[in-house]
């Protein structure tokens, strides 16, 4: 219960910093923490929020939220066997590929959507998506509730 609750909460404050931080998706940390704790159930369940909010909201052209969160996997696995994924270093290097990928996955679909580009917009969003996600990656992580050893573990 603790753990649904913790979840409720993160994905409420959120929404709420992506309505003030424009170009920011605040619940890619959140990803990225499921994938840290490789709870397979949920990390699926999450990433399905995110698609369905994200596809609902239309922060992105439509069906850019399934690239872009196929992107973090990639990167994070891809990542992941060079660097240890609950280390600081490997987030924030990480940030900095989301950063570069969020730009060109702006750049590509807008293309492709034929839906105009502001570059003197986009620089900032993509800067915004690699600082930010450190900084809210590090709370969050140090206020999940601790989850038990799976069964025969140890």
């Amino acid at each position: 219960m603790r753990n649904l609750a913790w979840w409720i909460v993160y994905i409420i404050v959120a929404v709420w910093l992506q309505k003030f931080i424009p170009g920011l998706d605040a619940l890619v940390p959140g990803l990225i923490l499921c994938l840290q704790e490789k709870n397979r159930q949920q990390t699926v369940l999450f990433l399905l929020f995110c698609i369905i909010l994200q596809e609902g909201a239309g922060t992105l052209p439509f069906g850019a939220s399934i690239i872009w969160y196929g992107y973090v996997f990639a990167c994070f696995y891809i990542g992941g066997r060079f660097f240890m994924a609950g280390n600081q270093v490997f987030v924030f290097i990480l940030s900095v590929a989301l950063a570069v990928g969020r730009g060109f996955l702006f750049i590509g679909l807008g293309e492709l959507q034929q839906l105009p580009l502001d570059p003197q917009a986009l620089v900032p969003q993509c800067l915004a998506q690699g600082f930010f996600t450190p900084i809210i990656w590090l709370p969050a992580g140090l206020r999940r509730p601790q989850r038990p050893p799976p069964a025969g573990a140890g």
